[in-house]
């Protein structure tokens, strides 16, 4: 039931969510990251470790993409506002929160 209103909330204007709820809803409809098959956009540069954060879209989990390229560190100047896909999985550094690779 949880998850059904999580979804018709989608159709809510978000003035009308508090805040609480919308974070709240994010864990009711993302997957489990313990079996998510990751699917990563790139949504940030860390400044001051020189990382791009990434993001799954189905499990809401971050990690990092360490040592970017010139090119790739320019290029995610925008991905606060306009997040886009980050295809090479395996130079993704996983976290590891409560026992849970992400």
């Amino acid at each position: 039931m949880k998850k059904v209103l999580a979804i018709l909330s989608l159709y809510v204007p978000q003035s009308w969510l508090s805040t609480t709820y919308i974070v709240e809803r994010i864990s009711i409809l993302a997957d489990d990251p313990h079996t998510c098959e990751h699917e990563w956009d790139v949504v940030a540069g860390i400044l001051s470790t020189m990382e791009l954060q990434v993001q799954c879209r189905k499990c809401a989990a971050y990690s990092e993409v360490p040592n970017p390229s010139k090119e790739e560190w320019g290029s995610c100047a925008g991905a606060m506002e306009n997040p886009y896909p980050w295809e090479d999985k395996s130079r993704i550094r996983y976290y590891q929160i409560d026992d849970t690779i992400h």
